[in-house]
């Protein structure tokens, strides 16, 4: 069965003269292209490959410690900036290449064990990353932590506490872990006792968390390394850790 895609275009940006190729520009003649959106430096650019479309170009630049896809025409003239949507599929292709592209190796989740405020539940391992202010994180909580509960995942919660938009955050996620609180604490704005090792592991997880490319809360990382950010329903979560 044919296949029909939509690429929703936010705008096209024309970037410059060049010839048309017969394939995918290199790698390098993507990076000169793309230079002008970066104050005239050359980008990152760790691939460049074919769509499903004819004609488009995948490019993934990596800025941040995080692995973008942006589309060129073959040409390497027209930029274009949106997603890919496969309608027939439902399925968002640019928001899976941005998982794949993003997921952590083994390695990197055990280095993220360090960085664990608390523990609870038994089954496949869920690092929960959250900010004890974020409203969204509120919803989030209520619906990952009874999974945990109910012993169908294991939540590894991690605390990315966001000072600029809550100012106590720190002071709450710092008195969790010195005092050795969980959920019910976390899900009621605990305020407790300040520690050296409340803080250090809070100024840890803030330092790390950005390097993986990890900016908002909350945000969860299961066993096979896949990110994804946002709250998730109970179904999405129990799928992403089959």
């Amino acid at each position: 069965m044919k296949k029909f895609f939509l690429v929703v275009l936010f705008f096209v940006v024309w970037i410059g003269f060049g010839t048309s190729w017969a394939a995918c520009p290199k790698r390098e003649r993507a990076a000169q292209m793309l230079a002008p959106l970066f104050g005239g430096e050359k980008p990152k650019v760790i691939s460049v490959k074919s769509t499903p479309i004819k004609g488009l170009c995948e490019v993934v630049v990596e800025a941040n410690g995080r692995k973008t896809p942006v589309y060129l025409d073959e040409s390497g003239r027209y930029l274009v900036l949106g997603r890919i949507i496969d309608i027939l599929a439902r399925k968002d292709l640019t928001q899976e290449r941005l998982t794949e592209l993003n997921r952590l190796s083994p390695e990197k989740l055990k280095e993220l064990k360090k960085l664990v405020a608390f523990s609870v539940g038994k089954g496949p391992e869920v690092f929960f990353i959250t900010d004890p202010d974020c409203p969204h994180c509120k919803r989030a909580e209520k619906i990952i932590f009874p999974l945990a509960e109910q012993g169908k995942i294991k939540v590894n919660v991690i605390f990315m506490p966001l000072e600029a938009l809550h100012p106590h955050a720190k002071e709450k996620a710092v008195a969790i872990i010195c005092d050795k609180k969980g959920p019910k604490e976390l899900m009621k704005g605990y305020q407790g006792t300040q520690c050296k090792e409340g803080e250090e592991k809070v100024k840890e997880a803030l330092k790390i968390l950005p390097r993986l490319g990890i900016r908002g809360t909350p945000t969860y990382i299961f066993p096979n390394g896949k990110i994804h950010a946002g709250v998730l329903e109970e179904k999405q979560i129990i799928e992403m850790v089959k």
